[in-house]
């Protein structure tokens, strides 16, 4: 049964202090950190002291990682001084930096969520917070994805211009789904529509509906044999007639 007594050593803190730290919300390691330097320090009556990582590493049992990131988030609320190895305590209360506001019962949800309140407790929280009602935003409001539709359907449908004549309009996917279907004779069926909306002034809704219904077609005429061996252009006049808009 531990019986510890004043008489074995004791550190002295002011009670103003022990009544401020009450108030401020420090992570779990950050406080065995934060008490370990108040062991080394004030409990050797001292305002600083030649302290490594490796001691405090020692005396709390957590990893070198988790004690440097504890002391680096300590003195960048100003609760530590740190020049090199010597680390000190630092009283001044008053200019810790984000102190937690204690919440009350008339504090709505909402404002206790916003980043800026998250930003007390944790910097990282808010930042999940932000990058989270982003995320809402987006999957929630019909404006942004309609908007997030158009542009796929601008970025997507963007037509090139194809051919001897460049009169063949085919989108960048369009081009990339006949190629992967057709291999090197996509060029031999883009010249082939080309030259039929030249000499004839063809339109059509889709160059790329229109190429792919002749060869749909011609599969089962009599080109199927010259298709096998690499002929391209031996097709029928008047091959894209009847697809015309």
């Amino acid at each position: 049964m531990a019986q510890p007594q004043i008489e074995n050593g004791h550190t002295k803190i002011a009670n103003e202090i022990l009544e401020h730290l009450m108030s401020v919300h420090l992570s779990p390691n950050q406080w065995q950190v934060l008490l370990c330097i108040i062991r080394k320090t004030y409990g050797f009556h001292k305002k600083v002291d030649y302290i490594a990582n490796y001691q405090i590493t020692v005396a709390t049992n957590l990893g070198k990682t988790v004690v440097s990131r504890a002391l680096h988030n300590l003195e960048s609320r100003n609760m530590i001084t740190r020049k090199g190895k010597y680390i000190g305590f630092q009283k001044d209360w008053e200019s810790w930096a984000e102190l937690a506001e204690l919440p009350t019962l008339d504090v709505k949800l909402a404002e206790q969520s916003t980043p800026e309140k998250l930003a007390i407790r944790s910097p990282k929280l808010a930042i999940l917070s932000t990058e989270l009602a982003g995320l809402l935003t987006k999957v929630s409001s019909p404006v942004v994805a309609q908007k997030k539709k158009d542009t796929l359907t601008k970025d997507t449908l963007t037509k090139e211009r194809y051919g001897e004549f460049d009169n063949v309009l085919l989108a960048d996917v369009e081009y990339q789904k006949l190629q992967d279907r057709f291999g090197d004779r996509v060029k031999a069926l883009i010249e082939t529509l080309s030259q039929g909306i030249e000499s004839k002034g063809y339109k059509y809704k889709s160059h790329y509906a229109a190429i792919l219904t002749w060869e749909r077609r011609e599969q089962g005429g009599s080109h199927g044999k010259d298709r096998e061996k690499g002929i391209p252009g031996n097709r029928p006049a008047g091959a894209f007639d009847d697809i015309e808009s």
